[in-house]
């Protein structure tokens, strides 16, 4: 469940009017995969595309206009993660959060802070986990992913609360 590079300053790497071009390239990894191109995923990807942060399943459902039920962006949100697709991050309260990993940048990834109050979630440079990869590769292990979200409380918040 690892996310893709923030080289595009947004979270995600998406912006406005590079949406179409990220569109363009999912769509492309979707065939190349052999999943089946439908008018639902096809909105589901290009609402993700356009997503300046991560999105809940109904958020994807409610970008998606009539194109999808939720039943239909889960059971996409969970393909579409198992060809690399699209990065799932799992918040502290178990929900679940969406982004498109863009496949023109494979295997780059990034985290996230989060404001407990608020809900703020922002992007991580980088990420230094293959420390703890490389260790468990040591150990045996294979087949590795890692999930890493950092919580606290955002300036405002924080401010908020200690004016």
């Amino acid at each position: 469940m690892h996310t893709h590079s923030h080289a595009g300053g947004c979270c995600g790497g998406h912006h406005p009017h590079d949406a179409a071009e990220t569109h363009a390239a999912a769509l492309a990894a979707l065939k190349a995969a052999g999943l089946r191109l439908t008018a639902p995923r096809s909105a589901m990807l290009l609402t993700l595309a356009r997503a300046r942060s991560p999105l809940s399943v109904e958020d994807i459902r409610r970008g998606s206009g009539d194109d999808a039920d939720l039943v239909t962006v889960y059971r996409s949100m969970e393909a579409l993660e198992k060809i690399g697709l699209v990065r799932r991050h799992m918040l502290e309260s178990g929900k679940s959060l969406y982004e498109l990993a863009d496949p023109r940048h494979p295997g780059e990834h990034h985290h996230h802070v989060i404001c407990r109050r608020c809900g703020k979630m922002e992007p991580l440079p980088g990420c230094r986990a293959e420390v703890f990869e490389k260790s468990a590769r040591a150990l045996g292990y294979a087949d590795l992913t890692h999930v890493l979200e950092i919580y606290g409380m955002c300036p405002a918040c924080a401010k908020k609360q200690n004016p």
